[in-house]
């Protein structure tokens, strides 16, 4: 990387260490760890009308005033769409961190800002594609799990743009890899010469 940042220079958030932003010659690539809404929703408020807001507000100045498209990865903590969660409709969703109607349509303003998430641009259909098994419940084996993981980048980054000299070509997740209730994803970039 030609320059690392640890933090979001955002005193309200910067405490918790949930950012490390690094660039690179050709984008920035941040691994942020959102914050949990909490067992019974107590940080939602937080969450949503405050962190959700100023990181995308931070992810869009650093896109402008780098001028080069930016990659953000990470524990999510939201499960965005239906096809994201192994028990599609079940009425507990709404009121479990992560599926709740609020963070969904915080994720939504943030795509909604010119940002795309990269899977589910690439694999609009798929289904039983999980990041996250709760390890309590033994769900990994029968995959029932979470898309709480995520590469969302910007538009000229996923080809929809001019003139990039980097292009995302896949994102998918790694569930065989075992360590943790969450798997690695990942996103292959081709780099043009």
């Amino acid at each position: 990387p030609i320059d690392v940042a640890t933090e979001l220079g955002m005193s309200a958030h910067d405490g918790e260490g949930r950012t490390i932003t690094a660039e690179f010659p050709l984008f920035y690539l941040t691994n942020v760890y959102v914050p949990n809404s909490g067992q019974k929703l107590e940080r939602l408020g937080y969450r949503t009308n405050s962190w959700d807001k100023d990181f995308l507000t931070k992810m869009q100045q650093l896109e402008k005033d780098g001028d080069k498209p930016i990659i953000w990865v990470g524990d999510l903590n939201v499960a965005f769409d239906e096809k994201d969660t192994w028990n599609e409709g079940a009425k507990h969703l709404a009121k479990s961190a992560g599926t709740t109607a609020e963070e969904r349509a915080s994720f939504a303003e943030q795509l909604g800002a010119g940002y795309i998430d990269a899977f589910r641009h690439l694999h609009p259909e798929g289904r039983g594609h999980y990041s996250y098994w709760s390890q309590r419940a033994g769900n990994r084996e029968p995959n029932k799990g979470l898309r709480l993981d995520y590469f969302v980048c910007s538009k000229g980054i996923m080809g929809d743009g001019d003139g990039t000299k980097a292009i995302v070509r896949d994102s998918y997740m790694v569930p065989d890899q075992l360590g943790s209730d969450h798997c690695p994803i990942v996103l292959e970039i081709e780099i043009k010469k």
